[in-house]
């Protein structure tokens, strides 16, 4: 093998630093990204510990409110039709509170680890304080029911309007 010239000594020098630089470049690039991926980690989980703080501070409160709903919340019996029974107590009340029902069907039934629950879709008529009043007294904390989807439109006469809506109930799940 023979000696390398001044030249060559010089290129080859010359090709050394530069990929010495390329590789410190890529180098420092994937370091970079690191530390940005480990930095976001981080924010993550201090993200993460705070909302853990926060559920801490209120275990109590949310304890209760457990003890609460295990307590207050209804169950299906055997030989219950929570669908049928549902659609009963919202007839009865909307017929109660001056309103006229134009249809009613059973909507879906939904099971879940948590909970079951039934709905009913109702078209009524009758006046906006009527319906007000009819729709306060339907969504009490202690009947585990709410209106789920809501549609209300203006009658052809004035004080009369037309509401179209679905009322869920939540049921306990099946131990």
């Amino acid at each position: 093998m023979r000696k390398l010239n001044k030249n060559e000594r010089r290129l080859s020098l010359l090709l050394l630093i530069a990929l010495f630089v390329i590789a410190n470049f890529y180098g420092l690039s994937a370091l970079l990204d690191w530390r940005s991926s480990l930095a976001q980690s981080v924010a993550e989980l201090q993200s993460q510990r705070n909302s853990n703080e926060i559920w801490l501070r209120q275990r109590d409160l949310w304890l209760e409110r457990k003890k609460w709903i295990d307590k207050k919340q209804p169950r299906i019996a055997a030989n219950q039709v929570p669908q049928s029974e549902l659609q009963d107590s919202l007839t009865k009340s909307a017929t109660a509170a001056g309103l006229q029902i134009q249809e009613q069907s059973f909507g879906e039934v939904k099971t879940t680890p948590n909970y079951q629950s039934v709905s009913v879709r109702l078209k009524l008529t009758g006046s906006l304080q009527n319906v007000v009043k009819w729709l306060v007294e339907i969504q009490q904390p202690e009947l585990f029911q709410a209106v789920t989807n809501f549609s209300l439109k203006s009658a052809d006469t004035p004080p009369t309007i037309n509401l179209e809506l679905e009322v869920a109930r939540w049921y306990a799940p099946n131990a």
